[in-house]
């Protein structure tokens, strides 16, 4: 065999067959042209980090955690219930007997000499006078509580003056009282008929209508009242109750800003103007007017827990739980307080504090599902995902139809692996709640790990028919098609999931990946790039990034992020390989050598590593370290036809004769092509 010196062993362009692509499979090429350098690009997926839940809940890729049960924010009471509808009714009191005033202003006249003194007659009363008697008797008997004879009064008064709108706002009052709500708002109008302008009758006319539920009647009652008497607070305090009831928050709103301007130290009517606030989303003024109810009455336990409720929205979590601990301060045990409370912990990732709250209000109250159902999710949070089952079931058999329940259930048990009975929740969830996004996507996702891709699929697709903009199942979808190999669609779709979350480091991983199986490697770069940034310890993005750049020929460029996937991952067989690889092109053999030496040692067992560094070897000039590389190359996979080669042509070089003829022989047996081009060697 003649020595050729100038020979090389097969350019490394070849090796480019070699890569281990992520959307290809989980192993390299099962023939590769010649020497074997295995460019490993992560051989596992990546659905995406769960980036909208905290601690234990890393086991949940692609997932989301429905959030807690809303915070409780109680409703604050209303005028007329703290007093009672009839209470409230304006009473008008009477005037003066005119007769009294007849007899103090004409004193009788001096008797006449000679004539005889006329026996005194009582003065002739006129229908007005005994109507008014009758009015002042029906007020003394509603004064008294006595509202049976305070009717029979006003009605004999009606009797002898029908025209009067105080007897007739009087009768309705009294009627209120009795709880006979039809009667009093007929007795009203008849009123208001007499005497339309009349503030008092409208109010008590709205408070009638509010008893009948006939709260149009009662805003525009109420209204009146306000217009005929626009410096009455009270009126305006019920009208804000009215519009609050009707979920009218807007005007609720400005009638309650109403009454405290008029009425500054009204703690009911700010404590109500805060719970408006807040039904607007206006929280900063929600938590102003609720702070402002608490300075005027310290002891207001709702006002507390709706400050509270207010601050936990605006996210100041711990103002948040300083007000709900002052509100349980005032009302030790209150389990609605305990669970806003709760809430608030969990929030602030206090799982331990949060835990013992919601137990304490499990204690007071065990039939509350929405309890039950937070405390599962502090449990999932802080790390118990078999507790979380157990409150989650529970919070199920307390409502059947609990979908967010349903929902968080499912997702503990895919953490679990317990995929079929995820999907079975997920679907139980659907049926009571079918258009809740997250329930599809986590569905999809269970089906992912069930590798059913078509339902997986289907699942994610209705998700974001639910949620265009829902950029985990876009990310899923589109790690979906990537596994697929329908990379165009992957593409597409994983553009929406990082329009959508411009922060979205998996999606712009998952979008790297589908470049590469474009082979759009510049496209890669940028998004693999982006990617690390937002997430400076993403190792399988780096080990993606430094592949990209090796395919796209920007050798040197790749040893970087390669360097880094081996800092993050220094057990990682593949990271070690393709760093070796980028040192090998880029021209660095020793830097190779000890990369693949340190590969070795992480996988004695690993063939290709051994060609890979007999290959650095050889380039080295280092060909006798280079033949033991190979031979444990071939001794550890013996049908290693490239090893074979490369071992012969390092013979070659070497002029050992007879090691390059048993490697020529033995390629015959495995692979004619290669021996043929090891047997050209020797022709001059």
């Amino acid at each position: 065999m003649v020595n050729r010196p100038n020979k090389k062993l097969i350019p490394a362009a070849s090796i480019l067959a070699g890569y281990i692509v992520e959307f290809v499979g989980s192993a390299c090429s099962p023939r590769l042209v010649a020497l074997l350098l295995a460019y490993c690009i992560v051989a596992q997926w990546s659905i995406g980090l769960p980036q909208d839940i905290a601690s234990a809940a890393s086991a949940f890729h692609g997932q989301d955690l429905m959030a807690g049960a809303a915070i409780i924010f109680k409703r604050p009471q209303k005028v007329r219930d703290l007093v009672g509808g009839g209470s409230m009714a304006i009473v008008k009191k009477s005037r003066p007997p005119v007769h009294q005033e007849i007899a103090r202003n004409n004193p009788p006249r001096r008797p006449v000499r000679g004539q005889p003194v006329p026996t005194p007659s009582p003065s002739a009363l006129t229908d007005a006078d005994r109507a008014e008697a009758f009015k002042n008797q029906g007020n003394t008997y509603y004064g008294l509580g006595q509202f049976p004879k305070a009717i029979e009064a006003y009605e004999n008064a009606l009797k002898y003056v029908s025209s009067d709108p105080d007897i007739h706002n009087n009768l309705g009052a009294t009627y209120l009282n009795l709880g006979k709500n039809k009667e009093a708002s007929d007795s009203f109008k008849k009123a208001l008929t007499l005497k339309p302008e009349d503030a008092e009758a409208s109010f008590n006319l709205g408070v009638a209508s509010t008893a009948l539920e006939k709260y149009d009647e009662a805003i525009a009652a109420f209204t009146q009242a306000t217009k005929y008497k626009p410096d009455w607070a009270d009126a305006f305090n019920v009208l804000g109750d009215t519009y609050l009831t009707t979920g009218r928050y807007n005007e609720a709103a400005t009638a309650y800003k109403e009454a405290v301007r008029l009425q500054p130290g009204n703690s009911g009517a700010y404590s109500n103007l805060g719970f408006a606030l807040d039904k607007l989303s206006r929280e900063t003024e929600s938590i102003e007017a609720l702070k402002r109810a608490v300075q005027i009455k310290p002891n207001d336990v709702i006002a507390y827990n709706n400050l509270g409720a207010s601050l936990y929205k605006a996210g100041r979590y711990k103002e948040a739980i300083d007000a709900f601990k002052a509100a349980l301060k005032l009302k030790p045990g209150d389990p609605e307080i305990q669970n806003n409370l709760g809430e608030a912990y969990s929030v602030s990732e206090q799982y331990r504090d949060a835990i013992d709250v919601f137990r304490a209000s499990i204690r007071a109250r065990p039939d509350l599902p929405d309890v039950h159902y937070n405390l599962g999710n502090a449990y999932f949070l802080s790390g118990q995902p078999q507790a979380a089952v157990t409150s989650y079931n529970q919070a199920i058999q307390l409502k059947p139809d609990h979908s967010d329940a349903q929902t968080n259930l499912g997702t503990v048990l895919t953490s679990l692996g317990r995929y079929d009975e995820a999907v079975a929740h997920f679907q139980q969830s659907i049926k009571s709640k079918p258009d809740n996004p997250v329930t599809f996507n986590n569905l999809g996702y269970s089906y992912y790990k069930l590798d059913k891709l078509a339902d997986s699929i289907a699942a994610y697709q209705q998700g974001i028919r639910l949620r265009p903009d829902y950029a985990k199942a876009l990310n899923g979808l589109g790690d979906d098609y990537n596994r697929q190999q329908r990379f165009a669609e992957a593409v597409e779709v994983l553009k929406r999931a990082v329009a959508a979350r411009a922060d979205y480091e998996n999606a712009h991983y998952n979008l790297g990946v589908a470049y590469i199986g474009l082979r759009n490697y510049k496209g890669a770069v940028d998004e693999l790039n982006q990617a690390v940034q937002l997430k400076p310890d993403f190792a399988l993005a780096y080990k993606n990034l430094s592949a990209a750049y090796y395919l796209g020929g920007r050798f040197s460029e790749a040893i970087e992020p390669a360097k880094k996937a081996v800092t993050l991952l220094p057990k990682d067989v593949d990271c070690l390989k393709n760093l070796g690889i980028a040192y090998f092109r880029a021209g660095q053999a020793n830097e190779a050598i000890q990369t693949f030496t340190a590969a070795a040692a992480v996988a004695p067992g690993d063939a290709e590593i051994q060609n890979n560094l007999g290959q650095a070897d050889f380039k080295a000039g280092r060909q006798l370290e280079a033949v033991k590389a190979f031979k444990e190359a071939v001794r550890l996979k013996p049908n290693y036809t490239e090893a074979h080669y490369n071992l012969g042509v390092t013979y070659v070089v070497l002029k050992d004769a007879q090691g390059a003829r048993t490697e020529l022989a033995i390629l015959r047996g495995l692979d004619q092509k290669l021996a043929d081009k090891l047997a050209s060697f020797d022709k001059p």
